[in-house]
């Protein structure tokens, strides 16, 4: 009887990285309450969540760190003033935080193509923002240096 070839087989590391929106993350309750409430539409995991979720002037929304995990590649969070985390939100494409001012922290957007911060007054270092494609940083008061985004393609101030 011949070897089994994928028993025998030495394990081989990884030779690129892990995709995050393969990962599959529940939602908390507070989080699906929202989404239904804006989109009719249940998301119990992040693999239920749609290409575009539109979740603007949601104050209550706290929880934003399963919309990154999954197939959206558009999410308007703008006026969401609760949003503070969004550390998840990396694998994103097109985001708009506009007027998230509870959002300090933007280190892990860096490889979000279209970025809009406008009226983040939290933000101050915007240094690893370097490779966003289309930038909007309008009404980010406390920005103080811009030096290291040169090679933004479209950048607003």
């Amino acid at each position: 009887h011949p070897m089994d070839p994928d028993t025998t087989a030495p394990l081989r590391p990884r030779t690129s990285p892990a995709k995050s929106t393969s990962s599959v993350v529940p939602i908390s309750a507070e989080t699906r309450a929202i989404i239904l409430r804006k989109t009719r539409k249940q998301c119990h995991t992040s693999a239920d969540l749609p290409f575009y979720l539109d979740l603007s002037d949601c104050e209550d929304l706290v929880d934003v760190s399963a919309l990154g995990m999954g197939p959206v590649t558009q999410l308007d969070l703008s006026n969401c003033s609760g949003v503070v985390d969004v550390s998840a939100l990396g694998g994103v494409k097109f985001l708009d935080l506009s007027n998230c001012t509870g959002v300090v922290n933007v280190s892990a957007l860096g490889t979000v193509s279209d970025l809009t911060l406008r009226g983040c007054t939290g933000v101050t270092d915007v240094s690893v923002l370097r490779h966003v494609k289309v930038l909007n940083l309008g009404g980010c008061t406390q920005l103080s240096d811009v030096s290291a985004l040169g090679s933004v393609h479209q950048l607003d101030l």
